[in-house]
């Protein structure tokens, strides 16, 4: 028996691996990449409240500042990364960023 568990997935984490309301990539695989983007969101909001603090910026330019960072990684893609800023702004009760609603 598989001693893996189930956890819940948002469903605007799995929109990202689904077409046509049907998942394109295996159970495993997508928890596997939520927990990593949920513990990618935790720490990027640490990071964006002392930037914020230290640097004196707005919420959206920190976000943004943030954003350019996961883009510029191979840890997480596109969607990924846009999907862990809003999970950051969530986390932080900021406004979501504009950026992560455009088109793209």
């Amino acid at each position: 028996m598989d001693e893996h568990y189930q956890i819940e997935i948002p469903q605007s984490f799995m929109a990202l691996y689904s077409r046509d309301g049907r998942p394109n990539e295996a159970r495993a695989t997508i928890e596997a990449r939520y927990d990593l983007c949920e513990d990618l969101a935790v720490q990027t909001a640490d990071v964006c409240h002392t930037l914020q603090f230290k640097e004196d910026l707005s919420e959206d330019e920190v976000l943004r500042r943030c954003h350019g960072g996961l883009r510029s990684s191979d840890v997480v893609g596109g969607a990924e990364a846009l999907w862990v800023m809003t999970r950051v702004a969530e986390l932080l009760q900021w406004k979501t960023p504009e950026f992560t609603t455009e088109a793209g």
